[in-house]
């Protein structure tokens, strides 16, 4: 079905900025839409697609089984989302198709609190632990003191630039989810990670036949990959005796908490994160709930009477 206008609709996601895992996922559940409309509705033409297929199809994912389990809540809702976004994009070109989105009704996604959110002692450990010796420890240690300083994405990181950068002013240029950009105040400490990487390190690890721009490269002078990434940090933080493992996006997570702990307005966290709405931001004021349990304690009155018979008063 309408093969051409999966290929319109994917270039599209590109040239508007989405982020390389949309542009691969939206088209690949569009299709499986379409796969849908044609099995199970009997639809072989675009044109004849009403609000009630739509309907359908959201009913029929909350019920479909893949590998003997329901789709989860985030996945049902994403797979909608594919399908609200091609109509809003391909119709908005030139009117190709009617404007259905209004019929996708994402159900809600339900916000869960983060697991295993390394504390301020874990991160001390963890960064101290890479001694900055060489191009790829030096790097290492660059690329880890930032992504705590900052909250960067995954992709954020790795597809960060040179002139993304200012030494000067100690700020980082950033283009987020959705080509949204924001500048973010990189941090004194870290300042001397990154100019010794840029000084020492990252010339040696360009490749002259292959020259980039890019801020972070691998050994081989070319794009870290989000495996790179996820195995280096891996690889540290088994070696510090972390005993929960750690991924880029724990860094995130614990540059949030470790901030709202710390007393930092939450408007100015969901700045740094890049997050477009405060909910997104207002996860993080749940995790760490120590203070909680320490009012608690000291201001409850049933905990001051178990404290009064406890010591005989």
């Amino acid at each position: 079905m309408e093969t051409i206008l999966v290929h319109q609709f994917t270039e599209k996601l590109e040239l508007l900025g989405y982020s390389k895992r949309v542009v691969a996922d939206y088209p690949a559940y569009l299709r499986l839409f379409f796969v849908y409309l044609e099995q199970e509705e009997d639809i072989h033409t675009i044109k004849d697609i009403t609000t009630e297929h739509l309907t359908g199809y959201h009913s029929w994912l909350q019920y479909v089984k893949h590998k003997d389990k329901y789709l989860s809540n985030g996945t049902v809702c994403y797979r909608l989302l594919a399908v609200k976004s091609f109509y809003k994009i391909m119709c908005a070109e030139k009117g190709t198709i009617a404007d259905l989105s209004a019929g996708v009704i994402t159900p809600k996604r339900k916000r869960s609190l983060p697991r295993h959110v390394p504390s301020e002692k874990d991160m001390n450990i963890l960064l101290e632990s890479i001694e900055p010796g060489n191009p790829i420890t030096t790097r290492d240690r660059a690329i880890l003191e930032l992504m705590y300083a900052t909250g960067l994405r995954n992709e954020e990181l790795r597809t960060r630039t040179i002139d993304n950068l200012d030494l000067q002013e100690k700020t980082l240029f950033i283009t987020g989810k959705g080509s949204k950009d924001r500048i973010v105040p990189v941090g004194d400490w870290v300042i001397p990670y990154l100019r010794e990487y840029l000084e020492t390190s990252r010339p040696r690890l360009i490749n002259p036949k292959e020259p980039t721009d890019l801020l972070f490269v691998s050994k081989n002078g070319r794009m870290i990959t989000n495996c790179n990434l996820n195995d280096l940090i891996c690889k540290y933080a088994k070696r510090a005796g972390l005993e929960h493992r750690i991924t880029p996006h724990s860094f995130r997570h614990a540059c949030a908490t470790h901030l709202l702990k710390a007393g930092a307005d939450i408007r100015y966290v969901q700045e740094l994160l890049g997050h477009t709405d405060l909910s997104s931001t207002q996860i993080y004021t749940k995790i760490d709930i120590t203070f909680l349990k320490q009012a608690h304690k000291k201001y409850h009155p049933r905990e001051q009477e178990q404290n009064d018979h406890g010591t005989g008063a």
